[in-house]
């Protein structure tokens, strides 16, 4: 055991911390510390300070900090307990550190052994236990679980209860955290229940169960040696049978044989007969065809020269009318462009002479010429005030240019009609001799083109003027009955300013769905890429072929769309951070993807995440989610999007009754989370509203079925008789919803009388 060392810097500074202790006692807290008892821990201090190898523990600097954590803690060490602190906290040691600083894992537990005295500790609750604790292998997760459990007002009576069961259990859990979980799981059962010891059996029979043990009746292994002794009598009485089956099979078998071989004998003989009859008439129709084929060769070469020049007189009559027709709409259209540049050049010299006259317009457009930005700006003013948000849509799709060839006619004359003399044409007409063939040009179709900034996302034209019309055409929509979620307009502004919004909800809240509707609003594209696994979902990669795969987060960055980056906490923390590259929006910010190609990132390209914790890792709902790396999190603008009431009302407004209902429930279930502070299960969600409109509408179930279905189901009985319980102290205050909170507290009940079998 270490002694105190008045060289070492620890043990240096913690007697500094000690003599700023007795400082706090005796002079901030002084009419506290009156008594003899009191001023005795004082003494006791000193004494300590005077010979540091006189503490009860060792080292000096965890003595010290534990004394610090005590006084700190005073709501906990009233009048003269802080000796009584002392020696808890000494008897508390021997019984961790049995070894003293030889004891295994010391550095780490003594950690927790101070927080075992701060505000709200387990050393004061009296409910430490050296045996509970040995069943932790991290003592991280002792304290853990002391921390959820020590402060409950059941917590002395149910804590036998709760070390048996770990003893019991601890074997079946090769992971400490999983034990640790199930442990604070079985914990909130025996609080809230009355009878504990049935949920440990229970409890300690579904840990069985999971281990693959159950428990086997003697009955049951007699009754099924009996059936065995009669299957195997069955097996030998059944052997005979199989033997004398075996014997007909084979009987079976030769005829089979024998009947086969007289079928495909009688077979090969009929088939050589119908090979003889089929060559017969094949040869027949060959010689037919032909003779049909010379008769209609004959026709075609005596017709010939009649439908030759049926053409030609066609072509030449149709030619000579476009000829007429050509040169009338030449002739109009050379004295029409003749008008034209008659009048466009007087008007031109008219507006000349003006402008050269008028010194004041000369100065007004030598000033224009000098200022191109604003030119630039008044156009783009122009466009936004004049188009409304739908129309501006069509300016903004990127078009696909198309090159056109026209059909080239190849004409090709058979090499067996005698060439006939024909006259020459004019240019571009084509005479068809007896064969022709036509081949098709193919069309060349040219990737789409990088589209235009669009001007309600151009920085360059002021915020308020591209807000207001985008809030305009929201206002059009809210009166045709579109709903808007309540943080709607927050995470529009901040993608309108250029940055990175990150949705913060629970599942079933309209996350996504808000992500249309801006899309649709600012008449963009947007891709939901998903969750991040690896960097190649963000950049593509190189095939072994050497072509280049394409993503479609390249394609927003590249064409400027909106990459809607669903779950951004679910995904890999460690690809994650390579979208730091294109967060950060710089004026001529460019990538380099894994093909070579040095993209520069689109006016239009913008980001939206959206995730269920706020990047801080697993909670209790979502146990799979990973922190998010803090470079990550800093350029994101995090905004938090709840389930919105005004939503669903919107949603459900055919049915009040169904909406208040929906709120007492809610309320129901907000009251359990914050009792046992943790997030309810089984929520009513937005998603789910959208989808009891649809039932009801469509009168597809009735309302006991969407109860079930939707409240009542997935939950434990305690869980529904405190919803029950509580949605009926409150039912008063939402008359319309009194007669579904009826049916769903009769299923309630009646589950209940069932042991809640469904």
């Amino acid at each position: 055991m270490a002694l105190f060392d008045r060289k070492n810097e620890q043990d240096k500074d913690r007697l500094q911390i000690l003599d700023v202790i007795i400082d706090h006692l005796t002079t901030t807290n002084q009419k506290l510390y009156e008594t003899p008892k009191d001023q005795g821990f004082i003494n006791y201090l000193k004494g300590i300070k005077r010979n540091p190898d006189s503490v009860p523990f060792f080292p000096f600097v965890l003595f010290v900090d534990v004394m610090k954590a005590m006084v700190e803690n005073k709501s906990d060490y009233h009048l003269g307990n802080y000796m009584t602190g002392v020696q808890e906290a000494t008897d508390l040691y021997l019984q961790m550190f049995p070894f003293g600083e030889d004891t295994p894992n010391f550095a780490m537990d003594s950690q927790i052994f101070i927080c075992f005295f701060k505000s709200g500790g387990v050393a004061k609750s009296g409910l430490f236990n050296a045996n509970l604790m040995s069943t932790f292998r991290d003592r991280y997760n002792y304290l853990d679980f002391m921390n959820s459990f020590c402060h409950h007002q059941k917590a002395p009576e149910c804590l036998h209860d709760i070390l048996q069961y770990g003893l019991a259990v601890r074997a079946f859990f090769a992971d400490d955290d999983t034990y640790n979980a199930n442990m604070k799981h079985v914990a909130q059962k025996m609080l809230r229940a009355g009878d504990r010891t049935l949920v440990v059996q229970e409890e300690m029979k579904r840990v069985e169960h999971m281990a693959g043990i159950y428990d086997i009746d003697e009955a049951d292994v007699a009754k099924t040696e009996q059936q065995l002794v009669k299957a195997n009598a069955l097996l030998q009485s059944s052997t005979g049978i199989l033997e004398e089956a075996d014997r007909k099979t084979n009987q079976l078998n030769r005829l089979l044989k024998d009947t086969t071989e007289t079928i495909q004998e009688i077979s090969k003989r009929e088939t050589g007969l119908l090979t003889m009859k089929a060559t017969t008439a094949k040869e027949e129709l060959n010689a037919a065809y032909n003779s049909f084929l010379e008769e209609q060769r004959q026709e075609v070469i005596l017709q010939k020269d009649v439908l030759i020049s049926q053409l030609y007189q066609e072509a030449e009559s149709k030619l000579s009318e476009l000829r007429t027709m050509a040169r009338a709409i030449t002739t109009s259209a050379n004295s029409e462009l003749l008008r034209i540049n008659n009048e466009s050049s007087q008007a031109l010299d008219k507006i000349q002479n003006m402008v050269a006259n008028d010194k004041e317009l000369q100065k007004i457009l030598t000033k224009a010429e000098k200022n191109n930005d604003l030119f630039d700006k008044i156009s783009k003013l122009e466009v936004l005030s004049s188009q409304n948000i739908e129309a501006l849509a069509k300016g903004l799709e990127a078009q696909i240019a198309v090159s056109a060839a026209s059909d080239k006619v190849v004409v090709q004359q058979n090499a067996s009609v005698a060439s006939v003399a024909t006259p020459t044409l004019e240019a571009g007409t084509v005479v068809a001799a007896e064969a022709v063939s036509v081949e098709a040009i193919p069309v060349e179709v040219v990737p789409a083109t990088i589209g235009p900034v669009n001007p309600l996302l151009d920085t360059n034209i002021p915020f308020k003027e591209r807000y207001e019309l985008v809030m305009a055409e929201k206002e059009r929509r809210i009166a045709n009955g579109e709903h808007f979620h309540t943080m709607f307009d927050d995470v529009l502004t901040v993608l309108m300013e250029d940055a990175n919004p990150y949705m913060i909800g629970p599942s079933g809240c309209g996350k996504t769905f808000m992500v249309k509707q801006i899309a649709s609003l600012l008449n963009m594209d947007f891709t939901d890429i998903g969750y991040i696994n690896e960097e190649y979902d963000i950049l593509g990669f190189q095939t072994a072929t050497g072509a280049y795969s394409a993503t479609n987060f390249y394609r927003c960055y590249k064409y400027g769309k909106i990459a809607f980056c669903d779950e951004l906490d679910n995904g890999n923390s460690r690809a994650t951070v390579k979208l730091n590259s294109f967060l950060s929006n710089g004026k001529d910010a460019r990538y380099s993807f894994p093909n070579g190609e040095s993209v520069k990132r689109h006016k239009n390209f913008r980001i939206i995440a959206a995730g269920n914790t706020a990047g801080n890792g697993a909670d209790a709902n979502y146990n799979t989610r990973e922190k998010i790396e803090e470079s990550v999190q800093q350029r994101f603008t995090p905004i938090y999007v709840g389930y919105d009431n005004a939503v669903e009302e919107k949603i459900l407004k055919n049915y009040p009754d169904w909406y208040q209902f929906v709120i007492v429930f809610r309320m129901a279930t907000d009251a359990w989370g914050n009792m046992n502070d943790c997030s309810a299960p089984g929520i009513i969600t937005t998603r789910d509203a959208a989808r009891i409109k649809r039932y009801l509408d469509n009168q597809s179930l009735t309302m006991g079925k969407i109860i079930d279905y939707e409240f009542v189901q997935t939950k434990d009985m305690e869980y529904l008789a405190f919803l029950s319980k509580h949605m009926g102290d409150n039912i008063k205050n939402y008359p319309k919803a009194k007669s579904i909170y009826d049916t769903f507290n009769a299923r309630v009940q009646y589950l209940r009388g069932q042991g809640g079998v469904r």
